[in-house]
């Protein structure tokens, strides 16, 4: 490495990470030289390891001790297996059929594995090969294998996953539930394989301290799950011992306190806490669960923000963090003497964020990047759908307002607490929040919702900031937003589909293009410097939010367009009526003139058409929205776009864009209407400054006036933002919402004089009621440039 480029990379490095980084880059060279750590250890090296009263014990005692002896609490639904699983095949009978289906596809060699169709890959698999493009990684010490490099390991995501051995859990699961040996022979003979393929310390599976944790925690229930099985054999259970042992000594040496202080380090934590407890025969197993321990709990106030949100920015780690700290509160119930109450909160602010984003079918937009994976699969849900963990969180800390949003509990719960668990769920009375719309500042996340059932239309908005450090996973997506209705996905984040093994798309699926913001020129409003980096950084600015009884309005900006040669600024506001409609309003500010582009990714499956102007989304024919462009002159283009719902998988889809020039400041409103909430006029209205528009149907009739000064249709006011609602066919005034203003009359009455603030008000019998005002701009901020 050029001294230069060295100098760079060690800038702003404290102490404590220079003497991490060279004490970890030392013992991989120790290793490379055989000096420690390197293969798997002979009987008498291992016996040292050993917990002394094991040792002296002898292996044969060993094998009945991890065969029938007892074993330390590990959860609910694995003190005892057999149990579990009869309740399971009475309560979820149809899951017997599925786990044993999956189970047999891997016993002919065939894997689903993240998002990519079945892949054959024999039996025993290949363990360092990615099959979906033809490469197998080296056999090499973990730390001479490039395996980010698509060209040494080809995509190492799909290696990895193979490797994190949930197949060895949905074997043991196919055992319990059938009690086929057939099943537990081959997690035998897949595990053998496995220890004589993989070392400790050699080959591409060993590249990844995460890697080798969350295998670890699959060995674990694969084990408790195969304890009562006629294989594996004594011998093998030993072995598996033993790479329990490296796994959690190469854990410790090799955490990412410093490379990658995310999930990676939380997950790494978890490895050695579940190893430390649930493996006492290892003598240091002690030190191991106390380390895990202990990292987890720091990591906890860093990770997770005061709000709920996890804060990489991304939605599909966050849903890894809820697991990790769920499977940390169950072990840490029996081992950990003081537990920190601030588990139990940080757990029910994660678990609402998720319930929060939840669509009718229980998915959540994938904001950020998504890795396709999941700590374990033990039921036959994909990960976006959040509604398992969800269930133990509500089970474990009696949340009737998650056990709402989860529904019916899945084979999940019963694998984690067992029948009494399920049960516990079932007496929950499911309590849905009151409040249709909710702010997660912390995170920039905004949630408007019009119900808690699976027919209800969500939209949420990502106006936070570009992740954290480095912005590893997160997404040129400021200011997007993802809109699903009647349980329906409708505009969608087009995902993720790889990390490494090809640059320009890695690239195309983060930019702005590829999500449902603004683009100008071309550019995103973040730019990318590799798979994981960023040169720009992006953050969204929330200038206001306010819910009222009808609705909510949002409002932000970000700056990431400055950075052009004509510099400039996106807002974006966001209004919804409650089962009705929502608008979406662009406003370019600037200098010059752009090519913007507003994005409107449609979900698979769906089709979009372009009639009179108006852009209509359908399913299988069946109307789901139209979308009304009012503004500056412009045009929609539809055409094929790839959506990746999970790592891996691409689908061709529908795509809507409006391009429109933007000179100076110019605004674009897009008026989308639900096909199942009748018709309506949506009309563009002269006004001296701004933008006014009217969407009326014979219930209501809405007015909604941007920037407005003077008089339009009886209502007169100075706000940036007001939108008043009367009856249909020219009805009384019913509600009003005003943002940044002064004062705000309709059919000259006078509703309030709040100056610089924001008012929601209802109009009654005894006239107009101001609910809720803000002077001081609690609610709306003042307009920040």
């Amino acid at each position: 490495m050029r001294p230069g480029r060295l100098l760079a990379k060690l800038r702003g490095r404290s102490l404590a990470e220079l003497q991490e980084r060279a004490a970890q880059a030392l013992a991989a060279v120790g290793e490379r030289w055989g000096m420690r750590g390197v293969g798997e250890p002979g009987d008498d090296e291992f016996r040292r390891r050993l917990a002394p009263a094991v040792a002296a014990a002898g292996s044969a005692a060993l094998a009945v001790r991890l065969r029938s002896g007892e074993r330390p609490h590990l959860v609910p639904g694995m003190a005892a297996p057999a149990a579990t699983a009869r309740f399971i095949a009475e309560r979820f009978p149809e899951r017997v059929g599925e786990i044993a289906r999956v189970a047999d596809e891997i016993l002919r060699g065939r894997f689903e594995l993240l998002g990519h169709p079945v892949l054959e890959l024999g039996f025993p698999p290949p363990w360092s090969r990615d099959a979906t493009l033809g490469v197998t990684a080296p056999d090499a010490h973990w730390s001479r294998i490039a395996f980010l490099d698509a060209r040494v390991v080809g995509d190492h995501k799909v290696v990895w996953e193979l490797n994190r051995h949930h197949i060895l859990v949905s074997l043991g699961q196919a055992w319990q539930l059938t009690g086929d040996a057939r099943y537990a022979r081959g997690a035998a003979a897949l595990l053998a394989s496995w220890l004589d393929a993989n070392p400790p310390k050699r080959g591409v599976n060993w590249a990844s301290s995460l890697e080798v944790a969350y295998r670890a925690v699959s060995w674990t229930w694969a084990h408790r799950l195969l304890r009562d099985a006629p294989e594996p054999d004594d011998r093998l259970l030993v072995r598996w011992l033993k790479a329990l042992d490296a796994s959690a000594r190469h854990i410790e040496r090799y955490l990412s306190t410093w490379f990658s202080p995310n999930t990676h380090l939380t997950g790494e934590a978890l490895g050695l806490l579940y190893i430390g407890t649930q493996f006492p025969e290892l003598r240091d197993a002690p030190r191991w669960a106390a380390l895990g321990w202990r990292i987890l709990e720091e990591q906890l106030p860093r990770q997770v923000r005061p709000d709920g949100t996890y804060f990489e920015q991304a939605v599909h780690y966050h849903r890894y963090t809820l697991d990790i700290y769920l499977h940390a509160r169950l072990l840490g119930e029996r081992h950990v003497p003081a537990r920190a109450p601030a588990f139990d909160d940080a757990i029910v602010a994660l678990a609402d964020v998720l319930a929060w984003l939840s669509r009718g079918d229980g998915t959540v937009p994938l904001f950020g990047d998504d890795d396709g994976g999941q700590l374990l699969f033990l039921d036959g849900r994909a990960p976006d759908d959040v509604r398992s963990p969800l269930a133990t969180t509500a089970t474990i800390l009696r949340a009737g307002r998650l056990a709402a949003v989860a529904g019916a509990p899945s084979d999940e719960l019963a694998w984690m607490l067992g029948a009494e668990g399920v049960r516990a769920y079932d007496a929950i009375a499911p309590t849905p929040p009151a409040a249709l719309a909710r702010a997660f500042p912390d995170g920039g996340l905004y949630v408007m919702r019009d119900g808690w059932d699976a027919r209800s239309a969500v939209l949420a908005i990502d106006c936070g900031p570009l992740g954290t450090a480095n912005g590893g996973h997160a997404h040129a997506d400021t200011l997007a937003f993802d809109l699903s209705i009647g349980g329906r996905r409708l505009f969608v984040d087009a995902g993720t589909a790889s990390y490494t093994i090809d640059p320009a798309e890695r690239d195309a699926m983060r930019s702005s293009l590829a999500h449902n913001t603004v683009s100008l020129d071309g550019t995103s409003s973040s730019e990318p410097a590799g798979a994981f980096r960023w040169r720009v950084m992006t953050s969204g600015v929330r200038d206001a939010w306010v819910v009222t009884s009808v609705g909510a309005c949002f409002e932000g900006h970000h700056d990431g367009y400055r950075r052009l040669s004509a510099p400039a600024s996106h807002r974006r506001q966001v209004l919804a009526a409650r089962g009705e409609w929502w608008l979406v309003r662009d406003v370019i500010e600037g200098e010059g003139e752009h090519d913007a582009v507003s994005t409107f990714q449609c979900a698979p499956g769906l089709d979009a058409t372009v009639q009179g102007g108006r852009l209509t989304v359908t399913d299988d024919g069946r109307a789901l929205a139209t979308v009304v462009a009012i503004g500056a002159d412009g045009g929609w283009e539809v055409d094929d776009a790839i959506v990746s719902p999970r790592y891996g998988s691409r689908e061709r889809s529908r795509r809507a864009r409006f391009r429109f020039r933007a000179r100076g400041a110019t605004a674009m409103s897009f008026v989308i209407l639900r096909a199942d909430a009748g018709g309506y006029d949506v009309e563009r209205l002269k006004a001296a400054t701004g933008q006014a528009i009217a969407i009326r149907s014979v219930i209501h009739d809405d007015l909604l006036l941007f920037d407005v000064r003077g008089e339009v249709e009886g209502v007169r006011t100075d706000a940036d933002v007001a939108w008043v609602r009367r009856g249909g066919s020219g009805g009384e005034g019913e509600s009003l919402v005003m943002v940044r203003g002064s004062c705000i009359e309709v059919d000259g009455a006078s509703v309030a004089s709040v100056p610089g603030g924001s008012v929601s008000a209802t109009h009654g019998p005894a006239g107009w009621r101001v609910e809720r005002g803000a002077p001081d701009g609690i609610d709306a901020g003042r307009r920040q440039t």
